[in-house]
């Protein structure tokens, strides 16, 4: 009988593979090469050593706000969409002025100076006018010792 034996070769920092990995790209390179030097770490390093900023970070918009009632990315999507159900409930005539996007919408209505806009729409509580006071006016009550006194 004629035995065959497998042996298993395992790959140890002291041996070669002996295959190397080989992988072939087809087509034309997507590649842009014009930002070879502004994405080489090195040079990144060095302007920042020059000037104290990273420039593709200071390119962008600081956005400061309090989002302490956000506490995770589910909260967030969920506030974005009770926002976004409450602007359907907005007639379809005003919806149409914000292009149907609630986000405009939201950037007109936060805005103060836009509150007389907010009136005209119905969207926000009227002025109080001159003929309906806020506060109703209370007589001063009459001392009658004071009124007989005068008498």
């Amino acid at each position: 009988m004629n035995k065959k034996t497998n042996v298993i070769e395992f790959n140890t920092p002291y041996t070669n593979p002996k295959k190397p990995c080989f992988f072939e790209t087809t087509g034309e390179s997507m590649t842009q090469q014009h930002f070879a030097e502004e994405s080489e770490i090195n040079n990144i390093i060095r302007s920042h050593d020059r000037n104290g900023i990273i420039e593709h970070v200071h390119r962008g918009n600081a956005i400061y706000g309090d989002f302490s009632e956000i506490t995770d990315l589910s909260d967030a999507l969920i506030q974005i969409q009770e926002a976004q159900k409450e602007f359907l409930n907005i007639p379809s005539e005003i919806r149409e002025k914000f292009k149907n996007d609630a986000g405009e919408f939201f950037k007109y209505a936060s805005n103060p100076d836009n509150e007389d806009g907010m009136r005209e729409m119905g969207l926000l509580n009227p002025n109080q006018s001159s003929a309906m006071p806020d506060d109703q006016a209370i007589p001063d009550a009459v001392d009658p010792k004071k009124s007989e006194a005068q008498e």
